[in-house]
Formats: C-alpha cells, sequence, structure tokens
C-alpha cells in the first residue's frame, strides 16, 4: 500500500497554517467586540476500487486539507463585521487555493419582542439544508463525508458562497420557533469538474453563473431539540465556450429542493433529508436538450456512548436521473451503467479527544459511482460498481 502525495500541500496553504498558529497565540489578547477562530482539518482516504479527493485506490491518499481563519467584529449594536480566509486541497477537483469563504456585513434592522429581521451583504454562505454553511468546520458535521447525494463534494463550490445579499428573519413563538432566509448573488463556482459533470471532459470553455436565488425556512423545538427545514435554490449556469470547440453556448439550469428533519437527543441523534432537484440543459448543439430529475435522499443515527465518544450509522441513495435508475443510458453512450446511481452504507466514530482536537474513522460499503469526481476518475469505464471506501480525520480548532 502506497501513500499519495504527503507533502503536497501548496506554499499558500504552508503560509495560511503558520498564520493560524501565530494568531492562536494572540487571540485572547484581543478586546470583547473582535472574536478571532480558526481550524485545522486533515483527512486521510483509502478505497479498494475507485479514487476520492485523490488517489485512494489501493494506496492512502492525504487529499483533502482544510484551513480556515476567521474574524468577527461587533462594531455597534445592531452591526456585525465577519470574514473566513479558507485554503483547500481535495484531491484533482481542487489542487489547493486560499479564497475567501466569507466576507459580509449583518445589520439588524428590526427588534420586536418575539425575533428580529436583518440583512447581509457581502459575500455569503447559502442556506441549504442542515449542513452546507457550516460545511467546512469539521466540528459541526456529523461525518467526514457528508451525503455525497445531497452535499456534492465535485460541485461543492456552486454552493457553499455566494456574492450578494440576504434578509432573514427569526420568530419565537410558544410552540417553537421560526427562522427565514432569502439570498440574492452570484454563485462562485467555475471549475473544469463542473464542465465534465455537465458536458464531457473535452468542454474547453467556462461555466459563469447568473445571479440566483436560495431560500431556506426552519422550525425549530425546545432549543433544537428537533429541527425542520425546507430548502430551495434556482441556479443558472451560462456555458463559453471556446474557439473551436464543439460544444455552443448553452445554458443549464438546477434547481434543487431539500426537505430535512433532525432530531438531537442527550444520547440518541437522527437526520434525514431528501433532495428533489429539477436539471434542464439547452443549446449545446453536441448533446441534446434534455431535462431530467435528480432525486436522493439519506437516513442516518448517531449514539453517544460516552460524552467523547460517539458511533454513527447512515444509508444514503441517489439516482442522477430517476426516469433511468438503472443507468441503461449510460450503457447507450458507452459508459458503465453504475455512473448513474450509488447506494452507501456508513459507519463511523467520533473521539474528541478534548474540545478544540477531534479524531473520526468511518468506513462506506457503496454500490455505484454517481457522485464520484471525474478529476479523480479520468477514465470512468474503469471505475468499479462495488467498492469500500475508509477514511481517517484529524481536526483542531481555537
Amino acid at each position: 500500500m502506497k501513500i499519495y502525495g504527503y507533502l503536497n500541500m501548496s506554499r499558500w496553504g504552508l503560509l495560511f497554517c503558520a498564520l493560524l498558529i501565530s494568531i492562536n497565540g494572540q487571540a485572547e489578547l484581543l478586546p470583547e467586540e473582535i472574536q478571532i477562530h480558526g481550524f485545522l482539518t486533515q483527512d486521510f482516504f483509502h478505497s479498494s476500487d475507485n479514487n476520492v479527493n485523490g488517489l485512494s485506490d489501493d494506496g492512502i491518499s492525504p487529499g483533502r486539507t482544510e484551513i480556515g481563519l476567521n474574524i468577527s467584529y461587533q462594531a455597534f449594536d445592531r452591526l456585525t463585521f465577519s470574514a473566513q480566509g479558507l485554503y483547500r486541497r481535495a484531491g484533482y477537483v481542487d489542487k489547493g487555493s486560499v479564497r475567501l469563504d466569507y466576507g459580509l456585513a449583518d445589520l439588524n434592522l428590526f427588534n420586536y419582542q418575539n425575533g428580529h429581521i436583518g440583512i447581509r451583504g457581502g459575500r455569503i454562505k447559502i442556506p441549504f439544508g442542515l449542513y452546507n454553511e457550516t460545511r467546512d468546520v469539521a466540528f459541526t458535521n456529523p461525518t467526514i463525508l457528508l451525503p455525497q447525494g445531497v452535499y456534492f463534494d465535485r460541485s461543492r463550490s456552486l454552493f457553499t458562497s455566494a456574492d450578494g445579499g440576504s434578509l432573514y428573519v427569526q420568530h419565537r413563538t410558544d410552540w417553537g420557533d421560526f427562522s427565514f432566509k432569502f439570498n440574492y448573488g452570484l454563485a462562485l463556482g467555475n471549475n473544469e469538474e463542473i464542465m465534465a459533470t455537465i458536458l464531457s471532459p473535452d468542454a474547453k470553455g467556462e461555466f459563469k453563473a447568473n445571479p440566483a436565488i436560495a431560500t431556506q425556512i426552519m422550525y425549530d423545538l425546545n432549543g433544537g431539540e428537533y429541527v425542520f427545514a425546507v430548502s430551495y435554490l434556482d441556479l443558472k449556469l451560462k456555458y463559453h465556450s471556446a474557439d473551436n470547440e464543439v460544444f455552443s453556448s448553452g445554458y443549464t439550469t438546477i434547481r434543487p429542493l431539500l426537505f430535512s428533519a433532525q432530531y438531537n437527543g442527550e444520547k440518541l441523534g437522527l437526520a434525514a433529508e431528501y433532495l428533489y432537484r429539477w436539471n434542464h440543459s439547452k443549446n449545446y448543439d453536441a448533446i441534446p436538450d434534455n431535462r431530467s430529475i435528480t432525486e436522493s435522499w439519506f437516513i442516518q443515527g448517531s449514539y453517544r456512548f460516552i460524552s467523547q465518544l460517539q458511533g454513527i450509522v447512515r444509508y444514503e441513495t441517489l439516482s442522477l436521473t430517476i426516469d433511468d435508475r438503472s443507468g441503461n443510458y449510460a450503457v447507450a453512450f458507452g459508459l458503465p451503467k453504475h455512473i448513474a446511481y450509488s447506494k452507501d452504507w456508513m459507519l463511523g466514530l467520533r473521539w474528541d479527544i478534548t474540545s478544540s482536537l477531534m479524531m473520526r474513522t468511518e468506513y462506506h460499503r457503496i454500490h455505484g459511482t454517481a457522485w464520484l469526481a471525474q478529476a479523480d476518475n479520468q477514465d470512468r469505464s474503469k471505475t468499479r460498481e462495488n467498492w469500500n471506501l475508509y477514511a481517517l480525520q484529524v481536526s483542531y480548532r481555537f
């Protein structure tokens, strides 16, 4: 068994890591209105077949690294500024870069007896499901890999942040609390993986997103013991073709609707989400116009054995096109049928060594390859339908 790319962290990642360590030692000296926090997460993957976050097939890939540093400043009673810088490396999909994950001004417009109304502007997080807004912070996630049928890592950049504004409302009642968010902004995704997934690895142009809406309504009871949410996005990607290529400047619309439910008990936790996504691609010339519906859902349960040790189990399923759950359409194009679906059983264990240091391990038994990244698996005809995935995570925060 080989270990691939252990030292393959860019100089920007190393500099960002050094900055994180330096600031950690000075954070307690800052005034109360300024808060600084950070995290560093390293993941390792091994798979019996297929590649996940680098060359994990029959080897060990330390292919995913996330380093974050965030700061918030309470300028006035109703005005807060906050930002987070993020270094992320994830296999061949993201080879390592430092970016502004979010940077915004949050203004509390109006307080009333049972709640408040506010707006945010700048680079804002996209509300989607239970985990999307905090998916970079390992301590807030249930597992090393989030359910890939709902939170696709391969198209992550489209769904995490947008440049724009957000209106939010929080309202408390005797029978539970309600929150509502409405975002309007420009999604940031523009990478080769998105082109390869929607069109082909041969595509040479680029996708640019139109301004999009994202909205979510959430209800929680007993201070978050029970949580229910509905999320919706309406995203349009315009393809700008390169010279002398087969694809013309078409567009793709993606409209996911997500239903979420969660129970957070003292020891037992339960969560489930169901995704129904409308897809429409048009005017690419080299491929026919098409409409399809993607369906995915998962159910997971966790149990805290002691305060520092938690076990988790999850089952998830994904069909890229509900009209072709068995993959016959893919076979007609010379591709393996299993790229159209995936079913995944996962067992995991989390150990909170201290309040700042956490370690996780998990095992996946997977049938199908629908969520695999093209960049890590260039020849999809060589991917295997039934495979095992092992993952280890070490994460630190302050």
